[in-house]
């Protein structure tokens, strides 16, 4: 039995036996004091989220989804551009043999892309899967099944956690939030009670604070890491150099088309670099507001510096998607 329970119970129990003993009015209006003080502790102990703190808390948790959509753009606008300047170089090779050459090498790139950011776009669907879960949690209007959306979202935080981690490329993930989900799918029907969801939100954020410190500082290391600022910085160059080689072997009327195509390109490549820039910015913020959150839901206060940073994440996550959107846009054209 906890200590504020304990309290309770000593406390009504001397107020039962001042009455037996006809005890003074001096010390009937004390144990009442104190019986008061003690139901408020009692009070605090099981104190449900309030409707704008599971608000807020969802409100963190669709930015969060939002967040882990858009830097993997990087990589594959990165794939995208290396392929269409390797083909504008394959063009200037006269002998068929290295051209052909050329081309399977410039596919071969592109095929392996994938695996080059590979701890990035593992990191990014770790952050999906527990946001999604978070969202589950914390959504105001609860469906017939309430653990099932978390159930998926929790086993998936699972299987991806142990991907990340046999990767080898940065800090390891904790895996203690994967326990905390398998408990939290154990309330069952229950997390339709305002108080079991409160207490499943409760653990679920504290133990998933570790997660996230450690998921952001992975993700700021590799979006902020001079290989991939010099890999985005040799894409633009690239593409520049290897288009004027093809200009060069073919008659400026004919290019007209290949011209835009260009233009399109280098503005993709340009929207790379405020990508990153605008993907650290955001996963800093994501890192102090779940933070803050974390330590005012563990200490049963409102959110008032939590509210501050969460909406600080969110405008960094709108920045992101302002500058994702323009990018597709530009491939869309």
């Amino acid at each position: 039995m906890s200590t504020k329970y304990l309290i309770m119970n000593k406390t009504i129990q001397n107020f039962v036996n001042i009455i037996r003993s006809g005890g003074k009015v001096n010390n009937l209006a004390a144990a009442l004091l104190f019986i008061a003080v003690a139901i408020v502790l009692l009070a605090q102990g099981c104190a449900s989220l309030s409707r704008s703190q599971l608000k807020s808390v969802n409100e963190f948790a669709v930015a969060c989804d939002s967040l882990s959509a858009y830097p993997s753009l990087i990589g594959s606008e990165m794939a995208e551009i290396r392929k269409e300047r390797g083909i504008w170089y394959a063009v200037t090779l006269e002998n068929p043999v290295l051209r052909h050459s050329e081309l399977n090498a410039t596919y071969s790139i592109s095929k392996n892309a994938a695996s080059s950011s590979a701890g990035l776009d593992a990191s990014l669907k770790i952050l999906q899967k527990y946001s999604r879960a978070l969202a589950s949690l914390s959504h105001d209007n609860r469906v017939a099944d309430p653990g099932r959306e978390f159930r998926s979202a929790g086993r998936a935080l699972d299987s991806l956690i142990g991907s990340f981690n046999s990767y080898k490329i940065s800090r390891p993930l904790p895996v203690g939030i994967t326990a905390t989900a398998g408990k939290i799918v154990g309330f069952g029907a229950e997390l339709s009670a305002h108080n079991a969801r409160t207490k499943a939100l409760r653990e679920f954020i504290t133990e998933g604070d570790t997660l996230i410190s450690v998921l952001s500082e992975n993700l700021a290391e590799i979006l902020s890491g001079s290989e991939i600022r010099a890999l985005i910085q040799n894409e633009r160059e690239g593409l520049q150099s290897n288009y004027l080689a093809f200009l060069k072997m073919t008659r400026p009327y004919e290019n007209i088309s290949e011209d835009r195509r260009y233009i399109n390109l280098m503005e993709r490549a340009g929207s790379l670099e405020e990508i990153r820039k605008s993907s650290v910015s955001a996963v800093r913020s994501l890192r102090r507001a779940h933070s803050k959150m974390a330590a005012e839901i563990m200490r049963k206060k409102s959110f008032t510096e939590a509210r501050l940073q969460i909406d600080e994440f969110i405008t960094e996550v709108q920045s992101l998607s302002k500058a994702a959107g323009k990018a597709i846009r530009k491939i869309n054209n």
